[in-house]
């Protein structure tokens, strides 16, 4: 299987949420839209940033998604009333640096925005450190790839950069009821709420019933995500056969298609699994379950293939591509190239 370094810098990985939120005048809106561009932060960290700097409650911002921290990412957040483009300058000036957090006015509405009304986003993808074989292949190619890729949950999915995968155990004791090793699992996590966890010398759950709810609840979502992965796992496993390869990422066993026929065999066995989910809505955490696609298909452009700047003897290269809500980038560009090896 061919291997590429993503992210090697946060640049090498950009990524453009897209939403269609209706605005209108200010006046007549009970909510305002802001554009957040950040690096080196998450969203959790973003939405309680903003919160503490325009003085509401935690609930009074919102966003229709998670961003990688390790990336430059674009995305809407909405602001329940309004801050002054004054408050807005404050609010860049406090969080310029290498890694920032830079918001801009995108208009007004009459509703927050809600997580699960996400269209999709739009990435453009540096692949570094590729072998020649790679290179010339992508060389010969064509522009755009017309693929299909199994839409698992990623890495990132179960733990911050460099720290152990490990937050569907946490969700999974959260579910439990078990706040001991919860906050045990959060202390080792190495996330920003881990961080506030080892500094914490009190009671379990004091401390996590203090978290904002909607923490909790995407570590809830973490344990039913590996939960689905599982049952993706075995089903590509039995419809790919021989076309498969089971490999260790961060820790967590994936079997990946070999070949977009393979792919396609493992859509054709079963377009969609029931995937659970857990929202904080109306101050209770609800539980719903709703199909989520096994495979989905994309087209990958390939904008260029250059030598590496920061791998000597090696290739780069720019891919730019659409993803539906809830894919991962990551996934779609590794099976990218594992298949690219059979076209």
């Amino acid at each position: 299987m061919s291997v590429c370094v993503l992210k090697a810098v946060p640049e090498d990985f950009a990524v453009s949420e897209c939403l269609g939120t209706a605005t209108g005048p200010a006046g007549a809106a009970d909510h305002q839209y802001l554009l957040l561009t950040k690096r080196g932060y998450t969203t959790h960290q973003a939405v309680a940033a903003v919160a503490a700097h325009l003085g509401v409650e935690r609930e009074a911002v919102a966003a229709a998604g998670l961003k990688d921290e390790d990336g430059v990412t674009e995305q809407t957040l909405s602001l329940r009333g309004a801050a002054s483009p004054e408050q807005l300058a404050d609010f860049n000036r406090a969080h310029a640096g290498t890694d920032y957090m830079r918001l801009s006015e995108r208009g007004h509405g009459g509703a927050p925005v809600v997580v699960g009304e996400l269209d999709g986003n739009c990435f453009r993808i540096v692949a570094r450190d590729l072998d020649t074989a790679t290179a010339d292949a992508l060389r010969a190619g064509p522009a755009q790839h017309n693929m299909f890729f199994v839409n698992y949950y990623d890495t990132q999915r179960f733990g911050v950069p460099g720290g152990p995968k490990q937050t569907h155990l946490l969700g999974g004791a959260l579910i439990d009821g078990d706040d001991r090793a919860a906050f045990r699992l959060l202390r080792e996590s190495g996330s920003p709420e881990g961080g506030q966890a080892l500094a914490h010398d009190g009671d379990p759950a004091e401390f996590l019933a203090a978290l904002d709810p909607r923490v909790l609840a995407f570590y809830r979502c973490a344990h039913a995500s590996a939960e689905w992965n599982e049952r993706l796992t075995e089903l590509v496993a039995d419809e790919g056969g021989a076309d498969t390869v089971e490999t260790d990422r961060e820790g967590l066993r994936y079997v990946l298609p070999r070949t977009p026929a393979a792919a396609r065999e493992v859509l054709r066995a079963a377009p969609e699994l029931d995937c659970g989910r857990y929202r904080w809505t109306d101050g209770e955490m609800r539980y719903t379950e709703s199909p989520r696609p096994t495979v989905v298909q994309t087209r990958v452009r390939v904008l260029g293939v250059r030598p590496d700047d920061r791998f000597p003897d090696r290739w780069a290269c720019t891919l730019s591509f659409f993803l539906p809500s809830g894919c991962y980038a990551t996934m779609a560009v590794t099976q990218f190239f594992q298949q690219l090896e059979t076209v």
